[in-house]
């Protein structure tokens, strides 16, 4: 949501609000600029000693105090009122306060577009974008624990990033600064209510109107231009839901768009996604077929400018780039997406089975199997919204906002978790209240029932057998995180030519090859 430079040694006067390329609060050389987007405010206060400077979404029904971009001066008492505010506020939000003691940098709830910071030289600098900071992080600054997570598919959400210098500002955390160093504080664990009983006259009609009238509550909390909004209509039952609402909300204005898989299933996929458009009432329909746009593929975003693009960038970014560049050609600048649908939706472990151990590929080297236990180390405590979905959005949002598009995830809001939590159990097997709710709007059972399932996985698998086994045959045991003690060689030698000779022989290998080349690409380009 910002972008930011402070040195932290000096002061140069007070903070003022530049409206020159897109706008940003400076103060000599220091720099705060938001990310401009029409979702977005940016308003500041000051009390003569103190200055706050808020990004935020935009909401049609929280009350605010902050009324200007420009830092207007105001008494201590209005001062403490607009920080609780920031506190407070229901939407996504950072704030960033600098003062006497240093700078101090907050996100509120969710984590749509993330916030990374380094501390270097006195200065701090931070960006939403992970590589903008590549200046400050090389090969030989990687986090071992966050290395050992991605190498083994334990992905956790917290401070750590891939580069120990660079931190991430998880939700509802605080950074704090001076020219000395850089703190973070993780907030308390968010308190999570459990699964319940249905009252006596509830039936499933009635909690499926339930779950719509939240939705639509948390989709009227935005001032959304239906004609600029895109829908996220891939097929999956998270995001069809939300594409429904929308739909209905606004007739034959929301956009509904999707990455077509192809494939054994991709005639399903589109037989599917007509049904509903023709059904419910959308706007022209925009869509990329992802196999015209291969992951890994030579002249492809992530090999063209790998010095850009972020090792935790969507796999398939080429493909979603493309759909990115049709939206914003549609002058559509948000898209409503079903992150976070799993986690609200489907039946979690009970508490009382343990995990699964956690397992190493054969490609992993001794520094990898040598964590193994640390995996949950210095990760977040509870969040509110979900983990897994807070991850999914760090790969997905950054390389919508740098075409336009602002992203909303309904099922992260703070209500729609609470609502899934407190779901019966048996209304989450199968995800059962997504579904019934296709079939109560009527939809045929193609669209409820699908018979094949609906991935992108034969595709990694083409772009690992094709490109990803080239790429890493060509950079041989030259690899960073080989010399590193991250992987085994001679293990990993052999899963690349299992995976050179097919499409089907790279199934088994494609998440971890994949991963190992978007982060050699990232690497060699540091």
């Amino acid at each position: 949501m910002l972008t930011l430079t402070i040195d932290l040694r000096s002061t140069e006067g007070p903070w003022r609000w530049c409206g020159t390329n897109d706008g940003c609060w400076v103060r000599g050389s220091d720099r705060v600029r938001p990310l401009n987007h029409p979702a977005l405010e940016s308003r500041a206060v000051s009390d003569g000693t103190r200055t706050l400077m808020v990004v935020r979404e935009r909401s049609t029904q929280a009350a605010s105090l902050l009324r200007s971009t420009s830092p207007v001066r105001v008494d201590d008492a209005v001062y403490v009122r607009a920080r609780e505010e920031c506190g407070t506020w229901p939407l996504q939000s950072v704030w960033v306060e600098d003062g006497p003691g240093g700078v101090s940098v907050h996100t509120g709830l969710g984590g749509v577009c993330p916030l990374y910071l380094t501390h270097a030289d006195g200065a701090l600098f931070g960006s939403w974008q992970l590589m903008d900071l590549k200046a400050h992080f090389g090969p030989d600054c990687l986090d071992e624990l966050e290395v050992m997570r991605l190498l083994t598919g334990q992905t956790r959400y917290g401070h750590q990033t891939l580069f120990a210098t660079v931190k991430r500002l998880s939700e509802n955390s605080t950074a704090r600064a001076d020219a000395r160093g850089l703190h973070l504080h993780y907030p308390p664990a968010a308190a999570h209510a459990q699964p319940s009983g249905l009252a006596d006259h509830v039936d499933g009609p009635e909690l499926v109107d339930a779950f719509e009238a939240l939705v639509d509550h948390l989709l009227a909390q935005r001032p959304l231009t239906p004609a600029r909004t895109a829908a996220q209509l891939s097929g999956g039952k998270d995001s069809t839901n939300l594409a429904i609402s929308l739909g209905l909300a606004h007739p034959g204005e929301i956009t509904p768009c999707a990455m077509l898989i192809g494939g054994q299933a991709g005639p399903q996929q589109q037989a599917r996604r007509r049904m509903v458009i023709d059904q419910v009432g959308f706007a022209p329909d925009v869509t990329v077929l992802a196999g015209d746009y291969p992951a890994l593929a030579p002249g492809g975003l992530r090999r063209a400018r790998p010095e850009a693009i972020s090792p935790l960038d969507e796999p398939h970014l080429e493909a979603a780039d493309a759909l990115a560049q049709a939206l914003a050609a549609r002058d559509v600048t948000t898209m409503v997406a079903g992150f976070g649908g799993d986690e609200v939706a489907r039946a979690r472990r009970p508490q009382d089975r343990p995990a699964r151990g956690v397992q190493a590929p054969s490609w992993c080297g001794p520094r990898v199997r040598d964590l193994l236990g640390e995996v949950n180390t210095g990760i977040a405590p509870p969040t509110v919204a979900p983990e897994t979905a807070l991850v999914a959005l760090e790969v997905a949002t950054p390389f919508l906002a740098r075409r336009g598009l602002w992203t909303l995830a309904p099922f992260i809001a703070p209500e729609l978790v609470r609502f899934g939590r407190r779901l019966p159990t048996e209304w989450k097997v199968d995800k059962r209240l997504l579904t019934e709710r296709l079939a109560v709007r009527g939809l045929p059972e193609q669209v409820v029932h699908p018979v094949l399932r609906e991935n992108f996985g034969h595709l990694m698998n083409q772009a690992v057998a094709a490109h990803a086994t080239g790429l890493l045959r060509s950079w041989g045991k030259d690899l960073h995180l080989t010399e590193q003690g991250y992987l085994d060689a001679a293990a990993l030698s052999e899963a690349i030519e299992r995976a050179a000779l097919g499409p089907g022989h790279a199934a088994p290998y494609r998440t971890g090859l994949f991963l190992v080349t978007a982060i050699e690409l990232a690497l060699r380009a540091l």
